[in-house]
């Protein structure tokens, strides 16, 4: 699953450069982004951090992503999402 951007000039959505959506991420997903990184929760709560970059404009912004997976323990592995929070200590 590619990410997409939204354009508010041309009311559209743009599909940005980089890999889709790493194929440990299944659905059902919890999203939630911070800054330049968007955490995506799938089932069996493996995660996938994706680092967002904004390139050089030719006529319009375009953007990439890098992802990162984390996987979770063995033990969650029957684990659905629900929600994604992104906490700060």
């Amino acid at each position: 699953m590619k990410l997409k951007v939204y354009d508010t000039e041309t009311d559209s959505w743009d599909a940005i450069d980089g890999p889709p959506l790493p194929e440990q991420i299944c659905k059902p997903f919890a999203v939630n982004a911070c800054d330049c990184h968007i955490y995506v929760v799938g089932r069996n709560l493996h995660v996938a951090v994706g680092h967002i970059s904004r390139l050089l404009p030719d006529e319009k912004w375009s953007f990439s992503v890098r992802w990162h997976i984390i996987d979770a323990p063995e033990s969650l592995s029957d684990h659905t999402p629900s929600s994604s929070q992104v906490l700060f200590a």
